[in-house]
């Protein structure tokens, strides 16, 4: 397997790396061939979206954080709940606003139609006012659109920016039971195009959909529109027109490429420029940077497709052995297990238990309590069973509220005495509601098949469901 990975690497490394050299190298002859269509074509574009991506990441944040606060199991069961103060919803939403340094947090009950803030204050919502219509908007919604972008300019300072994301909250049985969000002012955006345009040498800004320029940064001339900015109203259209395009146009005596692309969740365009002048020099540092760059992804990409081959194996061994709810082996794990403690027991002469074990009632738990108490229940009494097996034991989810313990080197008395302290532990537990269990035991037979063992201790446990439950059972033979 480690070579395997090993060959794969080198392949992967040399495809890269050939890759990148080729590309570049080929960049290279067509832009020196070509300056012009370089530039309009690749250059300028791929520019656009590395800047673009970097943006994306600034722009995007509110759109992760109201999608944690939606999916918190605090803010549904606070709201299910129905009986506690708006207190702790309160110093939630107080405590997201200054851990992600955000403008405000807000969740708005469904139930209630109460609208909830950070510093305390609770409006009450109505479809009559102008002011909740993003609420109803948003609960009227397909299924599909989980949340809903809203931008707003604050009314101290026109260049002050608010993205409102407006996230719709689900229960458990997926019935929409309200809204969360965040507001994030971005009054920081125009210090980042800057630092963007000095690394990349390109002049950055944002235009809305008519053409007004909404967002710029710093060395930018006094243009507030793009028709101002280019001199030209049929390229402006042009650039207006399309969700992305390259032109190119005479600006203050020099030639300038202009590529656009239209950012569908803001309703903006991003306009990204670059001055011929400056192209010729750029070819070979760009050749030789590329070259270095190309070495750094690739030993980047290896180190993650190391990493990514290394988890996806121990995912494929986790997922084949562990039962995902209890944490305990499932069946497929357990067989061999037990086979090869039961071929040492023969070869060693040493004893080998199995013990059944079955929660009482358990149907009646789940019709009651609802299965998620029953999911809480199974993990329980799995961390109980687990916590008095040795390292030596195997548990088991055998299936459904069934668990089976394959105890190794311990006789019969040896596994009434754990059984019994594991049915000492679960009475003493003040988990809710309270359950007993039945338990069964048997020992290993010489010469006897796995599937005559575990039936054995299976009338076992049978026999103590038949014997008033809540006790131990033992099967020594047929």
């Amino acid at each position: 397997m480690h070579k395997r990975q090993k060959n794969f690497s080198i392949l992967l490394a040399l495809l890269l790396l050939s890759g990148f050299i080729i590309t570049s190298w080929l960049s290279y002859q067509v832009a020196s061939s070509s300056l012009g269509k370089h530039i309009v074509d690749e250059s300028l574009p791929l520019t656009s979206d590395n800047i673009y991506s970097e943006i994306q990441n600034d722009l995007f944040k509110p759109i992760f954080i109201s999608s944690l606060m939606a999916q918190n199991t605090f803010v549904r069961d606070w709201e299910l709940n129905g009986k506690d103060g708006p207190a702790k919803v309160i110093k939630y939403l107080n405590e997201i606003q200054i851990k992600y340094d955000l403008l405000t947090s807000y969740f708005a009950s469904d139930k209630s139609l109460s609208y909830y803030h950070p510093n305390g204050d609770i409006e009450q919502m109505s479809k009559d006012n102008p002011v909740d219509s993003w609420y109803f908007s948003l609960k009227n919604t397909p299924e599909s659109q989980m949340y809903e972008i809203a931008i707003d300019f604050d009314v101290s300072n026109a260049n002050k920016i608010t993205i409102f994301i407006n996230h719709k909250v689900y229960d458990y049985n997926d019935n929409f039971i309200g809204a969360t969000g965040v507001g994030l002012a971005l009054d920081k955006v125009e210090n980042l195009i800057a630092n963007y345009q000095n690394r990349y040498q390109r002049t950055i800004y944002f235009t809305d959909k008519e053409g007004n320029i909404v967002l710029k940064g710093g060395q930018f001339n006094h243009s507030s529109t793009l028709a101002d900015r280019l001199k030209n109203n049929k390229l402006t259209q042009s650039i207006l027109s399309t969700t992305s395009n390259t032109i190119e146009y005479t600006g203050s005596s020099k030639k300038v490429y202009l590529n656009s692309r239209f950012i569908k969740e803001f309703g903006w365009f991003l306009i990204v420029e670059q001055d011929a002048i400056d192209s010729e020099k750029e070819l070979t540092d760009t050749f030789f940077i590329n070259i270095f760059l190309s070495i750094l992804v690739t030993a980047g990409v290896l180190a993650v497709a190391h990493i990514a081959f290394n988890n996806y194996q121990n995912k494929l061994v986790t997922m084949a052995s562990i039962d995902k709810l209890s944490g305990l082996l499932n069946r497929q794990a357990f067989e061999p297990i037990i086979l090869n403690n039961i071929e040492q027991s023969k070869r060693k002469n040493t004893q080998l238990s199995l013990v059944m074990i079955d929660i009482d009632f358990f149907k009646k738990v789940n019709d009651t309590y609802g299965h998620l108490t029953g999911d809480n229940m199974i993990k329980h009494i799995s961390n109980i069973c687990k916590s008095h097996a040795r390292e030596s034991d195997a548990v088991c989810r055998w299936g459904g509220e069934e668990f089976i313990i394959m105890l190794a080197d311990t006789s019969v008395e040896g596994a009434q005495k754990i059984t019994q302290r594991i049915q000492d532990n679960l009475s003493k537990t003040s988990v809710e509601p309270k359950v007993t269990i039945s338990i069964g035991i048997t020992a290993y037979q010489p010469d006897e098949s796995l599937s005559s063992f575990i039936v054995r201790a299976d009338d076992a446990l049978y026999e103590a469901k038949h014997n008033g439950r809540n006790c131990i059972k033992t099967k020594n033979s047929h």
